[in-house]
């Protein structure tokens, strides 16, 4: 019997729009290669881990694009603000569900946008615990962090509903015994639940 609901962030709950502030903020010209160097390299994941601050990042990000230097501070100095967005037709659905079952949080974040998001919007209130990457040095689909939601909290695998939009991370929960729901497209989040027996 599912007791607790394990939720992803990005793509399940927050719109994830890295394209929206490349289009809005950064010259034409240089778009693409603000994308592909910015939000597709390895920094992006170190910063998700931990590993690396947004001073530091800014320093790289900057050195590998001159020209792009206030696009760069304006992401970073706002926690990626402008990248982030509500989605409310699903953040609408945790009271219902919060009726019934416990919610948590496992998600690879930022620690600085984290915290930002975390004290503006009034939906985590709803959550009885979390796990984000950047504060534990872990990451999806790494076995640990799951494994750490499960021991912080003193849950059985088998009573966890895990969601999220990407395959291997509902592998990855399902390796350590949650159950798992892949959602690839954020809409329709409400039928998955169904399908799955979850009442709301």
């Amino acid at each position: 019997m599912i007791k607790n609901i394990v939720f992803d962030l990005g793509n399940v709950l927050i719109g994830f729009r890295p394209k929206k502030f490349t289009r809005e903020n950064v010259e034409e010209k240089y778009q693409d290669k603000f994308f592909e160097i910015v939000f597709r390299g390895q920094e992006w994941k170190d910063l998700d881990r931990g590993t690396l601050t947004y001073e530091e990042a800014i320093e790289i990000f900057t050195e590998k694009l001159p020209e792009c230097e206030k696009s760069i501070r304006k992401l970073f100095d706002e926690n990626i603000y402008d990248c982030l967005e509500p989605i409310e037709k699903n953040i609408a659905l945790l009271p219902k569900l919060k009726e019934k079952y416990n919610l948590y949080i496992i998600s690879n974040f930022h620690l600085k946008a984290f915290e930002n998001i975390y004290e503006k919007w009034d939906f985590f209130k709803l959550f009885d615990g979390k796990v984000i990457s950047a504060y534990h040095k872990l990451m999806k689909p790494e076995p640990e962090i799951y494994q750490l939601l499960l021991d912080t909290y003193s849950l059985k695998a088998n009573e966890c509903l895990f969601i999220d939009d990407v395959d291997e991370n509902i592998i990855g929960a399902k390796n350590i015994g949650m159950n798992g729901i892949q959602l690839t497209d954020y809409n329709f989040l409400e039928e998955k639940l169904k399908e799955f027996g979850i009442k709301l």
